[in-house]
């Protein structure tokens, strides 16, 4: 803090009072200073009615002018933190249902049996079986705020019901690159079990079948030995 006499310092806002308190306003509103409202020199104008010359009314009329100006500057300072306040610091939550995933889930699990396979194309034995398989031998597990069960039902929910991202985030309550990370994290597992399920009848390929030995344009690339 800049230590000064008080009475220079009164005598120089004095003479520049009205400057300093538009460009504090025209900082507040537009961040930059205003322009002078008054002549080329930068004097104000302002009406009176009454131009006598008595130096008590001209104390008045400024003092109640400056206590107009601050109740002003006061405002509009109010105002901008207001406004700073709501745009930069204040966040509206959007992911507020009271119904969030892992509860939806329940429900839907618990429910009638009808709406876990209109939600996920199987019955709740099957969905059940689907998790503690990839939980215990494909690598899937819970994280600190999910669990196998909402994971495998985000991922069976998008490819059940063809769902967006947006869909899905807005149905299970969690934010979009979640949704992302997890679906991945499913998928990888249920690749690795589709390696272990879709296997071929006759995995050394012994024998042709007969759709390819019968049909000429396939013999000549598939010759029976």
């Amino acid at each position: 803090m800049i230590d000064m006499d008080s009475h220079w310092f009164s005598a120089l806002f004095d003479r520049v009072y009205d400057d300093v308190m538009n460009n504090i306003a025209g900082y507040v509103n537009y961040g930059h200073s205003s322009d002078n409202d008054g002549d080329s020199n930068g004097n104000h104008s302002f009406d009176n009615d009454d131009n006598n010359d008595d130096d008590s009314d001209e104390e008045g009329e400024l003092f109640w002018k400056r206590e107009f100006d601050r109740q002003k500057l006061v405002l509009r300072t109010a105002g901008a933190l207001a406004l700073y306040y709501n745009t930069y610091i204040y966040k509206e939550p959007y992911m507020d249902s009271y119904n969030t995933g892992m509860q939806w889930l329940n429900e839907i699990l618990h429910g009638h049996w009808t709406r876990c396979i209109n939600m996920f194309r199987m019955d709740v034995t099957t969905f059940q079986s689907l998790c503690f398989q990839l939980e215990n031998q494909y690598g899937l597990k819970a994280s600190k705020r999910m669990c196998v069960f909402e994971k495998v039902g985000i991922f069976l929910y998008t490819i059940a019901l063809g769902a967006s991202n947006r869909e899905v985030h807005e149905r299970f309550q969690h934010l979009r690159e979640t949704i992302s990370r997890y679906f991945n994290e499913v998928l990888k597992s249920v690749c690795l079990l589709a390696t272990d399920l879709i296997q071929p009848a006759d995995p050394g390929f012994v024998n042709t079948p007969r759709e390819i030995v019968n049909n000429p344009r396939y013999t000549p690339h598939f010759k029976v030995m």
